[in-house]
């Protein structure tokens, strides 16, 4: 048996998805009573662990550790939590870890089914506390909510329109920010920035974070998964995660010679259950080998291809300008991001490390455990399963700037 840590820390996490490569012998997920302690990605990794988990487990075989509160109390927090939410709808079997076992999986997915069809009734999509975030369960008729889709529940559905993403993405944002409290982005050029920047992920995971080794086929059982979390430094827990994180440590120094807030920011995230980039490469490039036949500096390079501009892997109809928009527009808005993908797992602080014109920018990334950059050393990871992006943006204090307002 594997068991997510109740202290969601990428660290801890990453050793559960080493655990889960290394052994891949249909072990059973067991699931905490409750989260603490959350950190930076701490939702993104705990996620891209149970897909992980999912992606090596024929039987997928879920434990959920019980607790004092009563039953319906239990599987209720496990719908309202986006990585728990992930696992139960990647599982065979859920059982209720009491004597003896108990059951649960069809009254999870009831509750769960519930939650999906109230998904798209509120722009910010599904809300607990600061958290909001859309499930997209792609092997069910689940996958294509409407806010986000265009109304064809068939592998042709299409995303929706650049206008109506921005659109949703900014009220999930106001809606986290407004629980954290005393943050703000300026209404005008960031939102577009944000919502053009969302949009490429967006898009990007539709095309190829959904879809097996044969394009035409989508993966099964897969799920994606986009939240926004409003980060409050005041509060004691998250100050204390931060402090203990040299990475982030480094971005908040020189985010401090911007006019963006030290203290409140928001945090997005998008993550898939598809092929990671370099495994959906090389499904797309079988001429360029497999991931145990590259090395690790390869698989960087592939990464890197899949970032450049319209360097995609595929002749797709739906196209924006691609993921440099991405890196272009983390820079005005001075973000920071992290990838985890196949044996990678880097970032890149667009307060330090601006983006520059394309052609000009060399689409380098730095290494999370060494924080080199990736030039120098790069350091090689489990394979985890899809792909995870977090990204974090500064806000602006309301207490410092008048007039703003998402």
């Amino acid at each position: 048996m594997v068991t997510l840590p109740a202290s969601l820390n990428i660290e801890k996490i990453e050793d559960v998805i080493s655990k889960i490569c290394e052994v891949q012998n249909n072990q059973e997920l067991e699931l905490p009573i409750a989260s603490k302690n959350l950190a930076f990605g701490g939702y993104a990794a705990a996620i891209q662990a149970v897909n992980t988990w999912a992606s090596f487990n024929e039987k997928r075989e879920l434990v959920i550790k019980a607790s004092s509160a009563e039953v319906e109390e239990q599987l209720a927090n496990i719908v309202k939590s986006p990585y728990k939410f992930t696992a139960a709808m990647m599982a065979k079997t859920a059982d209720l870890n009491i004597e003896p076992k108990l059951d649960v999986k069809k009254s999870i997915n009831s509750l769960a089914k519930m939650a999906i069809e109230q998904q798209p009734e509120h722009s910010y999509g599904q809300q607990h506390g600061r958290l909001c975030w859309y499930s997209f369960v792609d092997h069910s008729t689940k996958g294509f909510d409407r806010n986000f889709y265009l109304s064809s529940p068939t592998q042709h559905a299409a995303p929706q329109s650049l206008e109506q993403i921005t659109n949703i993405i900014s009220s999930m944002v106001r809606k986290s920010s407004n629980v954290a409290g005393g943050g703000v982005l300026p209404k005008a050029d960031s939102v577009n920035e944000l919502g053009r920047m969302f949009y490429e992920l967006f898009v990007n995971t539709h095309e190829h974070g959904s879809r097996d080794k044969n394009r035409n086929a989508w993966l099964k059982p897969a799920t994606r998964l986009i939240y926004t979390y409003g980060i409050n430094l005041s509060d004691d827990a998250v100050s204390n995660s931060i402090s203990h994180d040299e990475v982030l440590q480094g971005y908040l120094a020189g985010l401090k010679k911007t006019d963006r807030s030290t203290n409140r920011f928001i945090e997005v995230s998008i993550i898939d259950a598809g092929l990671g980039y370099s495994g959906r490469w090389l499904a797309d490039n079988p001429k360029d080998g497999t991931i145990e036949q590259i090395s690790i500096s390869e698989e960087y390079e592939i990464l890197k291809k899949c970032f450049k501009f319209r360097s995609t892997s595929s002749n797709s109809l739906v196209k924006g300008n691609g993921l440099p928009a991405v890196m272009a527009n983390l820079t005005h808005l001075n973000g920071f991001m992290r990838v985890r993908s196949n044996r990678l797992a880097l970032y890149r602080d667009f307060v330090g490390q601006p983006f520059v014109e394309q052609g000009s920018d060399s689409y380098e990334f730095m290494d999370w455990d060494s924080q080199k950059c990736c030039t120098e050393h790069i350091t090689q990871k489990a394979n985890a399963t899809g792909v995870s992006i977090t990204i974090l943006i500064p806000l602006i204090d309301k207490s410092e700037v008048a007039g703003y307002s998402l």
